[in-house]
């Protein structure tokens, strides 16, 4: 059985050598050739599939408010509002074979539904695999609170000190596969947020993620 084996071995390795008389050669040589085109061929279809599943199906970009504080406050003589919120948004991408890049995308932050802040995010790209942290700066509409100056003092002075907000993200983009196949994409997340007045700084949140391809 070794000796077959060893044969068989033999056999195959000199399949592809020109040895014997002319005719046997030819036709060993186009045989080599015919399995040598199909091998390329299978991996070729392979590689397609593999392509276009993931051109298809990428795996989506998200967002997370990962901090958000009080940058400042101040009120003036007639009793108006100024107030700025800074925020660090995370954009991480799963995909190991696609980048996202986005474009500039918006910001808005809502207390008890109304919206109190809002702000331009910056575009940038993030890498397969890579994650990108975005500093942005909040402007509070002191307007917009004026309904809702009861509610927001009892959170203030409440035993917990903290201030329910919900943070609203969309950030636009393009996901490209290889660096061939694009597609665009929008990352809408929403983020709620208790943010402690009496330690700044703190806050804890949990974050709900919707990619639209």
């Amino acid at each position: 059985m070794a000796a077959a084996a060893a044969s068989s071995s033999s056999s195959s390795a000199t399949l592809c050598k020109h040895h014997g008389p002319p005719t046997a050669s030819r036709r060993r040589l186009r045989v080599c050739v015919a399995i040598s085109v199909t091998a390329l061929l299978l991996a070729a279809v392979v590689a397609a599939a593999v392509l276009a599943v993931a051109a298809a199906r990428p795996r989506p970009a998200d967002a997370t408010v990962t901090a958000l504080r009080l940058a400042s406050l101040s009120v003036s003589p007639g009793g108006s509002v100024n107030a700025t919120l800074d925020a660090v948004l995370a954009i991480r991408n799963p995909s190991p074979v696609a980048a996202f890049a986005h474009d500039a995308g918006r910001a808005e932050v809502y207390y008890r539904g109304a919206l109190a802040a809002d702000a331009d995010v910056p575009p940038g790209r993030v890498a397969p695999r890579g994650s990108e942290a975005l500093a942005v700066r909040l402007t509070v509409l002191a307007d917009r609170l004026a309904g809702r100056a009861p509610e927001l003092y009892g959170d203030v002075v409440g035993a917990a000190g903290d201030v329910p907000l919900t943070v609203r993200t969309t950030v636009p983009g393009t996901v490209t596969v290889l660096g061939v196949f694009r597609r665009h994409a929008v990352v809408i997340t929403a983020c709620d947020v208790a943010l402690s007045v009496r330690r700044p700084g703190a806050h804890s949140s949990s974050c709900r993620v919707l990619t639209k391809l």
